[in-house]
């Protein structure tokens, strides 16, 4: 498949990246900065731009199967409105292109997912983390009033670990211990299975160990 990666000079983004190569998909990786993503392929496209400028999100989208979105404020502790707008230009233009599928990460600390979280994500989602969150709780308010067939996947904290591609997913798991966690090539593992599984169109999936 057409794969497209916004937020790919990211963390999880390599790990998007990475995976899809490895499953066999052309991907286009569409970043701010090309320096920042250290990978190289033969059926890897790099494309740079900023998610604020329409017409270039336009012709990233172009003749994708599916598109996954790994884009996130540059702190947790500032909420930034472009982020949230550049979200929007993505699902302009997914519209306009006709290109349906669309998976988000999210995080487990929005509000409607933080009492599975654990007793710190309850504690800090509303007042430390508050910037993260709304910007995602906003980013989530686009999605869902789209036409788009999305996902919304609710990671819990995330970590540099390695993909083990063992881990609890579904809309109500609830975290063991104080915290959920998850690596971030576990997060991507999970994102790529619903680029072809149609269970969670449309619904809030929480992923966490």
């Amino acid at each position: 498949m057409n794969i497209l990666v916004f937020g790919a000079s990211g963390r999880t983004g390599h790990e998007l990246v990475r995976q899809a190569l490895a499953q066999g998909h052309v991907v286009t990786a569409y970043v701010r900065d090309l320096d920042k993503l250290q990978v190289e392929h033969e059926n890897l496209r790099v494309m740079q731009g900023d998610v604020g400028n329409y017409p270039l999100v336009e012709k990233a989208v172009e003749g994708h199967d599916a598109v996954l979105s790994a884009l996130g404020a540059p702190s947790p502790f500032k909420y930034d409105q472009t982020v949230v707008d550049g979200l929007g230009n993505v699902i302009k233009a997914m519209e306009a292109a006709r290109v349906w599928r669309f998976i988000y990460m999210s995080a487990i600390n929005v509000r409607e997912s933080r009492p599975n979280g654990g007793l710190l994500v309850r504690l800090f989602g509303p007042t430390l983390l508050r910037h993260e969150t709304n910007g995602h709780e906003e980013r989530e308010k686009l999605i869902r009033n789209s036409p788009l067939e999305w996902t919304i996947v609710r990671s819990g904290k995330l970590s540099d670990g390695e993909r083990k591609a063992v881990y609890r997913s579904g809309e109500d798991v609830k975290a063991k211990g104080p915290a959920a966690k998850i690596s971030r090539a576990d997060v991507a593992d999970f994102m790529l299975r619903q680029v072809t599984d149609k269970t969670y169109v449309r619904k809030f999936p929480i992923v966490m160990y």
